[in-house]
């Protein structure tokens, strides 16, 4: 496959979080994700179709090709462990990590990747806890569930902050306030009629809005 652009991996990293967050994957939400505008995303499409990247059917729902997949795996894997070795080597701010990570990411080749990879002991995601392709175990992320589904009294532990997070600075800062992070474990204490969760945790007692409870994935004590 022929180099890609920045743009266009940047098109298949918010294809592939969309996927993985809602599954619905349409223009609007991919115009809305990365901030430009609807005759762009139609004309990157177009010519990311031509490359055999993305399909879009009669409904107007887009999907990766084999290809695009490949492609799309390739880019988080440099950017998830360019986020790790931002924070684990340098000792970078959880938050900073991944605007920093995308300036770098486009740039990496495959064999820095690999270095990257076995320097850090081949984390197997990054610090947000998202997988990193090729080190992930396959099927490892079956049992995650939204926090957005829990009640009263169940038990966790999170395993994942979403993208979607990861783009918006000031809930990924509360989560870092807050220690709303891989490996924290919780015990949902109050759930409020508008989906606000209080949570216990080691550190205290947290509130989750509803908007953030289901970018939040879990694992069920």
């Amino acid at each position: 496959m022929a180099a890609l652009t920045p743009t266009t991996e940047d098109y298949l990293q918010a294809i592939d979080a969309l996927r993985v967050e809602v599954g619905d994957v349409r223009a609007a939400r991919l115009a809305e994700r990365l901030r430009v505008s609807p005759a762009s995303v139609s004309q990157t499409l177009d010519r990311m179709g031509k490359q055999d990247l993305v399909t879009v059917d009669a409904a107007h729902h887009i999907s990766l090709t084999g290809s695009g997949t490949q492609a799309a795996d390739s880019i988080n894997r440099r950017h998830r462990l360019t986020e790790r070795f931002l924070v684990d080597m340098l000792g970078l701010d959880w938050v900073s990590a991944h605007a920093e990570a995308h300036r770098l990411e486009h740039a990496i080749s495959d064999r820095v990747e690999a270095r990257l990879s076995a320097v850090l002991g081949d984390p197997a995601t990054c610090p947000h806890g998202a997988p990193i392709p090729g080190n992930f175990p396959a099927g490892a992320d079956t049992d995650w569930t939204q926090m957005s589904t829990l009640r009263v009294g169940d038990e966790g532990e999170i395993a994942r902050i979403s993208e979607a997070i990861e783009d918006d600075t000031a809930l990924l800062e509360y989560c870092d306030q807050k220690n709303l992070k891989p490996d924290t474990r919780f015990r949902v204490l109050e759930l409020g009629p508008d989906g606000v969760y209080l949570i216990g945790t080691d550190g205290g007692d947290v509130v989750v809005s509803a908007q953030l409870s289901s970018h939040i994935s879990c694992l069920r004590a």
